[in-house]
């Protein structure tokens, strides 16, 4: 009776697992579905609009079914719809008066993807119809600044409104919709209007008139804003003596943080100020060391303590 070798036995095992494993996996791996769907086909534009390009196509076909279309593209834009869908409507991306390609390709169940159906190529038309004549209301008023809201009716998805104070443009070419005018002088009366303006520079007619009178300065409000917290210039200064601060906001018990004006000094002299922000950019005398100052003020003149920086503006 001959010897067994247990190394050989095991050795014959791992071959044999080795085997069973490699063929199971062929096995697998020959019954994977490889075949991609039938191109979509008959791409069609079905309508369009200044804004938008209405699609349809003829269904993919695939033995394992269709999971997905993907409509490509307006400059980056593209869509994915659901297999059982064969129109859709494209609005991201488009322009009036501009020229797209469109494709069609379909995915299947398994993950594969179909060549694209079909290119066409469409111009959208002409944007010619204006915005409506913006409505405009007021939010909030206090002795130095008005706060509005306004709004307008547009058929593509971009507007930009001007509002006007007094005849003058205070905030141009804003995709907001409301904000507060500030540094205003308290009991004074102010008008205030509103324009909107479209992709195609289509304008819309001049909003109703909105008259404010700013409140009576709070005599009664005595305390000052916080410090401006953390000023510092992020590395932003230059040897021609531009530098750029950065400042946490500060926090007022009476005037919103929004409304709260920051005045800026360059070496002890009054340079400018901003209103609701954290940042600016101002000039100290190049080549040399600067110190810039920034003070909180708010609706009733409180002024906060000063923030001060030392800058090496090299």
């Amino acid at each position: 009776m001959g010897m067994h070798h247990p190394r050989r036995i095991v050795a014959g095992a791992i071959v044999f697992a080795l085997v069973t494993a490699t063929l199971g996996a062929s096995t697998a791996s020959a019954g994977r579905d490889r075949t991609p769907p039938k191109a979509p086909t008959n791409l069609r534009v079905t309508a369009t609009s200044p804004y938008s390009v209405s699609l349809a196509w003829n269904a993919s076909t695939d033995s394992s079914g269709i999971a997905s279309y993907t409509i490509c593209c307006a400059y980056t834009n593209a869509a994915t719809v659901s297999g059982s869908t064969t129109s859709f409507t494209f609005t991201a991306g488009i322009e009036a008066n501009r020229s797209f390609s469109f494709v069609v390709t379909a995915k299947d169940k398994a993950g594969n993807a179909s060549k694209p159906s079909n290119m066409v190529t469409v111009t959208t038309p002409r944007d010619t119809t204006p915005p409506t004549k913006p409505t405009v209301a007021v939010t909030d008023v206090g002795s130095t600044y008005v706060s509005l809201a306004w709004s307008s009716v547009e058929d593509g998805p971009n507007v930009w409104f001007t509002v006007y104070m007094d005849g003058s443009p205070v905030l141009f070419g804003t995709r907001d919709t409301s904000g507060s005018v500030s540094s205003l002088e308290p009991e004074t009366t102010h008008v205030f209007t509103v324009v909107a303006q479209d992709f195609a520079h289509n304008v819309s007619p001049l909003s109703d008139p909105v008259t404010v009178t700013t409140d009576v300065r709070d005599t009664g409000d005595a305390n000052a804003p916080t410090t401006p917290g953390n000023l510092r210039t992020n590395g932003m200064q230059f040897g021609d003596g531009e530098t750029w601060l950065f400042w946490d906001q500060s926090v007022d018990d009476q005037t919103p943080q929004s409304l709260l004006v920051y005045r800026i000094f360059a070496n002890g002299i009054f340079d400018h100020s901003v209103v609701g922000r954290g940042s600016t950019i101002l000039y100290g005398n190049p080549s040399s060391q600067n110190t810039f100052t920034v003070i909180a003020v708010d609706d009733a003149g409180n002024e906060s303590p000063a923030a001060t920086i030392v800058v090496d503006n090299f």
